[in-house]
């Protein structure tokens, strides 16, 4: 190093590979599969209560007053108990049930940036300790190189911003360990999550390495339980942590049988390995021996979807014969329309998420379903209008929708390239468009 240090060693590590945002969907999914209910774009105005004033005397939260953010429709969901898991807006929950409840969360940002130049030289990954002592990564995700991260507080938001600060000292350490340093424009899509710490009463608000990243469960005015914190590793502990605390506290409620969290296999696994006996490299054969797919284009189906990469396959396969969404070559073998070039993303993966994922906004497919905004924020918007093109005639969209749709994923996609290449695209208006043929990359 630059200390003149000599290599002593190194240790493979697997991790940071999870696509999160895909996860979230397929808990959901499977969970849907039990029989739950579930809704999205569904905002919690109030809770509804019984028995006395929020956080007085006798008074029992029994349900919630929401409103469809989509439609405007407001309505009355009642329940024998209400968990609170919403992450770094708990707070906000938790003073419905009790207005002078202390807050609990705070905010820690941690920044990222996609750079494709680094994609074929990061195969494995790195990872190293920065100048003032914390630990920066370089790690392959999705195809691309992702490079991070940071830990600053920072405000609650919907649609969390990188600084330039913080995009900056990720470039200079960087630059530090690879050969040619990079720059700004070496960053395809830079953007920034928000971790949802709880606070420790003993420790310095500031100081976010103090903070507990382990999980909570609070009980508020009410019987309000919040589950607050944790990470994804625990996920499974933290919803089984938390029903048992709703049985414990709920006379109400008792357990229907022993606890299946730990063993339950989400939506997209080989549950009965009948598909691919359990190897999951199999989907990936079978995608290219019988679709005819790319390479890149089948790995990023299996790993994004499971065993559900192949009903991609087939839904596309038969819209081929209808005229959209790939063509038959002229030597019989079918070609899949991409979303981007360079990208593995496929038209028909829209489609697929419009039909059985419930993406009901632009925004849903390009960041949400298949996180091409996450991985190029220029190569999104270039996308956007055949996303919108698609949607529209899968959702039944009017033209106005159409234009809001635009209007939202434009500003949207704005957060993601980056502060010193944002972009004036907010204020772009739609264009009418003529139809597009599909892109064949």
């Amino acid at each position: 190093n630059e200390n003149g240090q000599p290599f002593m060693g190194a240790l493979v590590i697997y991790d940071g590979q999870q696509n999160d945002a895909r996860m979230g969907l397929h808990i959901v999914l499977t969970a849907m599969e039990a029989g739950a209910a579930m809704v999205s774009y569904t905002e919690v105005v109030d809770l509804l209560h019984e028995g006395g004033t929020p956080g007085g005397p006798g008074a029992k939260v029994t349900g919630a007053h929401v409103r469809d953010r989509i439609t405007g429709r407001t309505m009355d969901i009642r329940a024998k108990q209400v968990v609170n898991a919403c992450g770094v807006f708990s707070d906000t929950v938790r003073k419905m049930a009790q207005p002078d409840a202390a807050p609990i969360m705070v905010p820690a940002y941690g920044t990222h940036l996609v750079l494709p130049r680094l994609s074929q030289a990061v195969r494995m990954g790195l990872v190293w300790f920065t100048k003032d002592g914390r630990v920066l990564y370089l790690l392959p995700w999705q195809g691309e190189t992702l490079a991070g991260t940071t830990d600053q507080p920072g405000p609650i938001s919907f649609e969390p911003e990188p600084t330039q600060t913080e995009v900056d000292f990720i470039l200079s350490e960087i630059n530090r360990v690879v050969a040619e340093p990079l720059t700004n424009d070496d960053v395809a899509a830079a953007w920034a999550g928000i971790r949802p710490l709880v606070r420790d009463p003993s420790a310095d608000p500031a100081d976010t390495k103090k903070l507990s990243r382990d999980h909570v469960i609070d009980v508020c005015g009410g019987g309000l339980i919040t589950i607050a914190g944790g990470k994804w590793t625990t996920y499974r502990k933290m919803a089984e942590d938390c029903v048992d605390k709703c049985v414990e506290l709920n006379p109400e409620l008792k357990h229907a049988g022993k606890c299946v969290t730990p063993t339950i296999q989400l939506v997209g696994c080989d549950r009965d390995g009948e598909i691919c006996g359990g190897s999951y490299d199999r989907i990936v054969d079978v995608l290219r021996e019988r679709y005819y797919m790319d390479r890149d284009t089948a790995r990023h189906l299996r790993i994004n979807y499971g065993t559900r990469a192949l009903q991609i396959a087939e839904l596309v396969k038969n819209e081929c014969y209808n005229g959209g969404f790939c063509m038959v070559g002229p030597d019989g073998r079918w070609v899949f329309a991409r979303l981007a070039p360079g990208h593995p993303q496929l038209e028909g993966e829209v489609v697929y998420a419009c039909r059985t994922e419930f993406a009901l906004t632009a925004v849903d497919v390009l960041a949400h379903r298949t996180r091409l905004a996450f991985l190029d924020s220029d190569a999104a918007l270039a996308a956007l209008p055949r996303v919108l093109q698609i949607m529209q005639d899968e959702l039944g969209w009017d033209e106005e929708r159409v234009r809001q749709e635009n209007d939202k994923a434009r500003a949207f996609l704005d957060t993601m390239t980056g502060p010193s290449r944002r972009k004036a695209v907010v204020s772009e208006r739609y264009v009418e468009r003529s139809p597009q043929p599909a892109a064949y990359y």
